[in-house]
């Protein structure tokens, strides 16, 4: 029998049955406290803050970079030069084709190579001044770009060769150091814009670069460029305020034979044929015959023969080297030379980078009366001499009181210099005679053993005579001296040398002791500094002096020698007095 479905109403009667049937709920027992108040309402939280969009910055326009380049006319230099240093390869070339039965001259082409290599660098090479520096970008292939801080710029030359001059250009370099990899080179800029340039760099006269801090320095009128040409000659005061401090005397070449000039000249002149000679294949025979005409002059002839090939050696690179030598000072006390016969020079130093000035007394000089001037400062190339001249051999009142124009210290200058004792004689008349004593005594010897002539032996007691006079000239030229501002350090004989250094341009010290120092209770004490030839020396000064000439100048520095019996509470003995 099939299943019913259940009725609706009678399922929901079964309900209500049910749900009377089920016992009650318990009813919750009445709490007689009484009802605490209702707590006060917490205030609403403030709404949140709606941020507000964010401000994106506007990246600012970097400016364009103004870029120079080098005179256009430069085209005419640059292939030339490199013409000439190619000149031996290209000539080699020539000769080694001239006995060719070909026709062909493929060689010709390594000419018009080397004169389109010339001109590229001229497309290549630009530079800027920006954002306190100076960049120089050059190269094709292989791209160089060399950069230096404006305040780091020591010196500026100016250089203008014979083919420079008839176009009007000259050579910038610009130094940052004293070496040759510190050093930008803009080969060939027109005489007023290197001018300018240095200027720009070494006075600030550009806008962009007069609101650096210091060093970079503040401006200056654009009108203390001296924008005149090379080889002006008018006296008195420069343009732009530039006061002239010296100017080349004719007469001075008289001192011209009187150094080392000449002999360096002779000698270079003397390697230089020998080359030519010996590339001709008649070197032999040439020298043979010299050799037997000078041999058949008589001696003193041949003495004055040379002495006067040396002196007009001399005289030659004298005037080529200093005619017209100026020496001026601009109104922010920088330094400024002009000199040269047929290759002009100038040079500009930053009076900020002088630590000095060196005088240079060659025995022959001293004889005369004369001295020369050089000055001793940053950024001096060591490859390329005579640019730290100040004066040429002149008169030594001349130099002296040039000197004290440019060191205003007179007791520096001027001033005797204290001399180092017994010990330092000593020690230059045992290293000057011995070794002439030792020559003697081996030449008697031989006398006696070979049974030479007698007649060797006679000059060479007037060699001890000569070594002691030299002996005691050099120590009459060895001695410091110690004033507020500079250390004056001495020596030398037959090229005596007087350094005044400024003391704030001494940045270290070192005491040096030989074992014969050591003996003898002498050392060397050595001054260093980043100017000149980097270290200046007091040889052979007492110990104790050293120790006291180090605390007078760097008091600072003496606890680094430390255990020294200097650097105790002994008290230091009284300084050797000033010699006379």
């Amino acid at each position: 029998m099939s299943e019913q479905p259940p009725d609706p109403a009678a399922r929901e009667h079964r309900d209500e049955v049910l749900a009377e049937d089920a016992p009650p709920e318990p009813v919750a027992p009445v709490d007689s406290s009484p009802v605490p108040a209702p707590a006060a309402p917490r205030p609403a939280p403030a709404p949140a803050a709606v941020p507000e969009p964010a401000t994106v910055p506007v990246p600012e326009a970097v400016p364009e970079l103004d870029w120079r380049r080098l005179d256009a006319r430069m085209l005419l230099v640059h292939p030339l030069e490199t013409l000439i240093r190619s000149l031996p390869a290209v000539l080699a070339i020539f000769l080694a084709r001239a006995g060719s039965d070909s026709s062909e001259r493929w060689e010709l082409i390594a000419v018009p190579l080397i004169l389109a290599y010339g001109a590229l660098r001229w497309v290549t090479t630009r530079y800027c001044i920006q954002g306190g520096q100076i960049e120089l970008r050059r190269g094709l292939l292989h791209k160089q770009t060399t950069t230096a801080r404006l305040d780091k710029v020591r010196t500026v030359d100016l250089t203008a060769k014979v083919y420079h001059r008839v176009l009007g250009l000259a050579k910038v370099e610009i130094s940052t150091g004293s070496s040759a990899k510190e050093r930008l080179v803009l080969d060939s800029l027109r005489v007023d814009q290197g001018r300018r340039l240095r200027a720009e760099l070494l006075h600030r006269v550009d806008p962009t670069i007069t609101g650096l801090p210091a060093p970079t320095g503040a401006p200056v009128d654009a009108t203390a460029l001296g924008d005149t040409a090379f080889g002006d000659t008018a006296s008195g005061v420069v343009q732009g305020g530039d006061v002239e401090l010296l100017r080349l005397d004719p007469s001075w070449v008289r001192y011209a034979p009187l150094t080392l000039t000449g002999l360096v000249t002779a000698a270079a002149i003397v390697g230089f044929a020998s080359q030519v000679l010996r590339t001709v294949g008649d070197e032999s025979q040439t020298i043979k015959s010299g050799a037997r005409w000078v041999g058949a002059l008589a001696w003193w002839t041949d003495v004055l023969l040379l002495m006067a090939g040396v002196s007009v050696l001399a005289v030659i690179a004298y005037v080529l080297t200093f005619w017209g030598f100026r020496l001026t000072r601009n109104q922010r006390g920088s330094l400024h030379t002009r000199r040269g016969l047929l290759t002009n020079r100038e040079t500009s130093i930053d009076h900020t980078r002088v630590r000095g000035i060196r005088f240079d007394v060659p025995l022959g000089l001293r004889l005369a009366g004369g001295r020369r001037l050089k000055v001793v400062t940053t950024g001096l190339s060591h490859e390329r001499g005579g640019s730290d001249w100040l004066c040429p051999p002149a008169p030594a009142a001349v130099v002296t009181a040039l000197a004290t124009t440019i060191v205003p210290d007179e007791d520096a200058v001027r001033g005797p210099l204290q001399q180092h004792g017994t010990a330092a004689r000593r020690r230059r008349l045992t290293r000057t005679v011995v070794p002439v004593l030792v020559l003697l005594a081996a030449v008697m010897a031989a006398t006696l053993v070979w049974s030479w002539p007698w007649t060797i032996v006679m000059p060479l007691p007037v060699l001890v005579v000569a070594a002691v006079a030299l002996a005691r000239d050099r120590y009459a030229g060895l001695g410091h001296r110690v004033t507020p501002e500079h250390l004056v350090a001495g020596e030398g004989s037959l090229d005596r040398r007087r350094v005044v250094l400024n003391r704030s341009g001494i940045i270290g010290w070192k005491v040096e002791q030989s074992f014969f120092q050591r003996r003898a209770g002498v050392a060397n004490l050595v001054a260093t500094t980043a100017a000149g030839q980097q270290h200046y020396d007091l040889l052979d000064v007492p110990l104790e002096r050293a120790y006291a000439v180090m605390a007078e100048i760097s008091p600072d520095l003496l606890a680094e020698f430390g255990g020294s019996a200097c650097a105790s509470d002994t008290p230091l003995p009284p300084p050797v007095p000033d010699a006379q």
